[in-house]
């Protein structure tokens, strides 16, 4: 079910976590997950988009996205909605991620040059801005080690949750609530080696 933003459950840092889609303009997001320090839900929400952009794959196996959470009448919620509500939730926040830049990159699109390029326009891309600091747990230097062999990128949530939670996730439906939960609790585990390492 989702979440509409809970302002009152806002703590210094939160935790973020988005699925994506694919569509006619690319990549897109398809649900975002915001979790305060104590892991209680500040915001969930499926995401919808305006004509003319077309949703092509929600890649359910790997999103948990289904055709009938992006619809409206369910519940999703407007791109430009989502991301409005996204500027004010992280304003002044220390935001936590895994791989954090690949979600901050789908929630910063600017969707009116999307649409006007549709259109056959030209309109000069300005991608929305957060005024946060970010934390990425996929960097922190002790999780490294728990890495896949031959990974060009650092270890995958599913592995630290398992190695260092000694928990499993992403064992049924994907869930970005989930996600947010396990990075969160990654971070406080580690939450002075990673203010040490990226908190300049």
């Amino acid at each position: 079910m989702p979440v509409s933003p809970q302002h009152d459950l806002l703590t210094e840092k939160i935790a973020i976590d988005c699925e994506m889609m694919r569509s006619n303009i690319g990549q897109v997001l398809g649900r975002v997950s915001v979790i305060n320090y104590e892991g209680a839900i500040i915001f969930d929400t499926f995401v919808c988009y305006p004509e003319p952009i077309t949703v092509t794959n929600t890649d359910e196996k790997f999103s948990g996205i289904g055709r009938t959470d992006i619809n409206p009448k369910n519940g999703a919620l407007l791109f430009p909605e989502v991301q409005a509500h996204l500027v004010e939730l992280l304003r002044n926040r220390i935001v936590i991620g895994h791989d954090i830049q690949k979600d901050l990159t789908v929630i910063s699109m600017d969707l009116p040059s999307h649409i006007a390029r549709l259109h056959g326009l030209f309109r000069l891309p300005t991608q929305v801005t957060f005024d946060i600091k970010i934390r990425d747990t996929q960097r922190c230097r002790k999780y490294l080690q728990f890495a896949n062999a031959g990974a060009h990128q650092g270890p995958s949530l599913k592995n630290l949750a398992l190695k260092v939670l000694g928990r499993p996730i992403k064992q049924s439906r994907v869930s970005s609530v989930e996600d947010a939960i396990a990075t969160m609790e990654l971070y406080r585990n580690a939450e002075a080696d990673i203010e040490q390492e990226q908190g300049k």
